[in-house]
Formats: C-alpha cells, sequence, structure tokens
C-alpha cells in the first residue's frame, strides 16, 4: 500500500492545536504562580508564538527538508547523525511521558485493576497501526475528532457556569507576590512543556502541501490554543482554588466532578477522560512520527519496518519511566525541563539559526563581490 507523506493546512491546524493543549489542559502547571498561574500561561503563549516563527523561519530556509535533514545540511552527515540520535531517544522518551499520563489517567478514572502494561500495549498498537499507514491518516482523523473535543471543553466550561461552580474571587488577589513567582513559572516549565515541545513542526512542517503558509496556520493555531490553555487555568483555579489545584493530579478532573446541573447531569469523567486520550493520542502519534523519520535518516532506509518496534519500546518505557505518580510528575517538572528539553528545543535549533544567518551573511558578500 502507497504511503501519503502530505498533510493539508487543515491538518496542520488540528494536529499543533491538540498536540499544544495535550496534557497541559487537564494537569496542573505554573504552580509558583499560585492563583496568578492563567498569567504565566498567558504570557509563555506568546513565547510559543515567538517559538513558532523562529521554528518556521528555518523550515523557510531550507524547504522541503526535515529537522535532521537540515542538521546534516548545516553540520555536516557524521556530526547530523550524532545530533539525530539524541533528537531520537528525546522524542521516544517524549512520547512515552506522554503515554505513562494516560495510563496514570485510565488507572485512577476508569480501570484501577488493569494492569498498566495491558493500556499501554492497547493504546500504542492502536497508534502504530496509524502511523504505518502514514501521517496523512493521522491528520485525517484528528479531523474528525477535533470537533468533538472542542465541544467537550465548551460543554464542561458552559456547565460548570451554569451550575454556579465558578468562583472568581478564587483568582484574587492578583499578582500579590508581584512578577517574580510568575517568572518561575515560566522559567523552565513553561517554556519548554508545552511550548518548546513545538520545535516537532521543524518534521510535520516537511511534509506540509502547502508550505508557505506553514507560519500563518501555526501561530493560529498556537494562539488559540494558548487562549484555552488560559480560560482553562482561570477556570480550575475558580472552581478549586490554587491549593487544591496544585495538590490535584489531574485538576480539570476533579473540576468536572464539582459539575452537577438539576441534580441530573453530574460526574462527566468520561468527557474528560476523552478530551485528555485526543491530546495524548496526538502528542504520543506525533512523538513517534518524529523518531520514526529520524530512524529513516540515521538507517537510509523507510521508517515503516521500524514501527512495530518504536511502538514496543514506548511502551515499555512508559511503565518503567518511573515507579510511582509523584515520581512520573516530579522528573517531569522539576528534571526534565532544564536538563533535556532546554538543550534540545533551544540551543541546536539556535545553532541551526546562526549557520542560516553566516550563510546568508556569506551569500551577500559573494553576491557584492561579483558585482
Amino acid at each position: 500500500m502507497r504511503l501519503v507523506e502530505k498533510i493539508s493546512l487543515s491538518q496542520l491546524f488540528v494536529l499543533i492545536f491538540s498536540f499544544h493543549l495535550g496534557t497541559a489542559i487537564v494537569v496542573s502547571v505554573a504552580n509558583q504562580a499560585k492563583q496568578d498561574a492563567w498569567i504565566a500561561i498567558l504570557l509563555a503563549s506568546f513565547i510559543g508564538i515567538g517559538l513558532i516563527q523562529f521554528y518556521s523561519f528555518i523550515l523557510m530556509k531550507m524547504p522541503n527538508k526535515n529537522l535532521f535533514e537540515i542538521l546534516e545540511a548545516c553540520f555536516g552527515r557524521k556530526i547530523a547523525i550524532l545530533l539525530s540520535m539524541g533528537y531520537i531517544e528525546y522524542f521516544i522518551y517524549n512520547a512515552s511521558r506522554n503515554l505513562r499520563d494516560f495510563c496514570e489517567l485510565i488507572k485512577i478514572v476508569i480501570f484501577p485493576n488493569t494492569p498498566m502494561e495491558f493500556i499501554s500495549l492497547t493504546f500504542m498498537l492502536v497508534i502504530a497501526y496509524i502511523l504505518y499507514m502514514g501521517i496523512e491518516v493521522l491528520g485525517r482523523s484528528m479531523e474528525i475528532f477535533f470537533p468533538y473535543t472542542v465541544f467537550f471543553l465548551i460543554l464542561i466550561m458552559f456547565l460548570l457556569y451554569i451550575g454556579g461552580n465558578i468562583h472568581l474571587e478564587n483568582l484574587q488577589p492578583i499578582l500579590a507576590e508581584g512578577f517574580k513567582p510568575i517568572l518561575k513559572a515560566i522559567f523552565p516549565v513553561l517554556l519548554t512543556f508545552p511550548n518548546g515541545e513545538l520545535i516537532v513542526l521543524t518534521i510535520i512542517g516537511a511534509y506540509v502541501t502547502q508550505c508557505k503558509h506553514i507560519k500563518k496556520i501555526s501561530i493560529i493555531s498556537v494562539t488559540l490554543a494558548g487562549l484555552l490553555l488560559t480560560g482553562f487555568t482561570m477556570i480550575k483555579i475558580s472552581v478549586l482554588g490554587f491549593e487544591i489545584n496544585e495538590r490535584s493530579t489531574f485538576p480539570l478532573l476533579n473540576a468536572a466532578r464539582e459539575i452537577s446541573v438539576a441534580n441530573f447531569i453530574e460526574r462527566l469523567d468520561a468527557v474528560v477522560v476523552f478530551v485528555m486520550m485526543m491530546g495524548i493520542y496526538v502528542k504520543v502519534s506525533i512523538f513517534f512520527y518524529c523518531a520514526l523519520r529520524g530512524i529513516g535518516y540515521v538507517s537510509k532506509l523507510h521508517y515503516r519496518p521500524f514501527v512495530i518496534p518504536v511502538a514496543m519500546q514506548i511502551a515499555m518505557f512508559a511503565i518503567l519511566i518511573a515507579a510511582n505518580t509523584t515520581e512520573h510528575f516530579h522528573e517531569g517538572f522539576h528534571l526534565v525541563p532544564l536538563y533535556i528539553h532546554l538543550p534540545i528545543q533551544y540551543i541546536i535549533p539556535f545553532l541551526i539559526f546562526l549557520f542560516i544567518i553566516c550563510k546568508n551573511i556569506k551569500k551577500g558578500g559573494a553576491a557584492k563581490d561579483v558585482v
């Protein structure tokens, strides 16, 4: 069967939007800012928009090349292979972390007695089948599920409002401790999660049909996702208070459990699980796809034969990555952003940026010499 390696602009929009929301809308982030967490997320959204322009600039200067091919164009194949191996492991690691988030949620909410290994393996087999068919299948599937995700998010917001569960006084006092807690929340966590993870654009962006519109569509997508993240952070704090929001593993789930309309509409746990499942589905799939592309580049083979082995590796790592939920979230919010995310998401792309700038300067100088 022929693999179609192109996605449309509408598919890029839903993929980036869903990827950016991912787990960030369900878990508790920016806790250092307390009741001002929504301000931190709003400000961090501007960083995400800046990163989109940064990554889009690299793509436009190296047309029809993904990140791994760009590394070769900048540093040569030997260095590119070494860097690519690091990126491959990074993408596999991130896919495993996000899959573990999903496994934790399913264990807590739906299947407390089901082995986590079974949940992890089943979910990865579905994703492996989709990517085996090609990235366009992933894009088409998200075009189908995207309206439902948005509808359920709006439904949660509406029911919390009419149920009288939103207490805006929980957001006060605003900036009680100044901007310092907000800056602590932004660096390094919000700088890298979910904003820095947009580095995947340097790979999937190479397979968009109309590449000249990548920046515009991605900026719109990240802007809307950032506003939605900000709004739901306000809602979670308004419903739960920042103390409970900070202690909750999945605060959106706890907030949804507060819904009670006419003693009839209650316990919308399944809606929250669906929203998170769609976010995890996209994030794991895209990280997985990026790793496969890297393996294909290094091996000079098509990535298709590696789909099942890498899927099993991700499923296994999701279980082994942490002994328990507390260790998993501690590693994700305190260790990974500073020591893993920053070099991968910022330092290496910045070196690529410098190479492109220097190359353009040399071209300009050569052109003047000819004249």
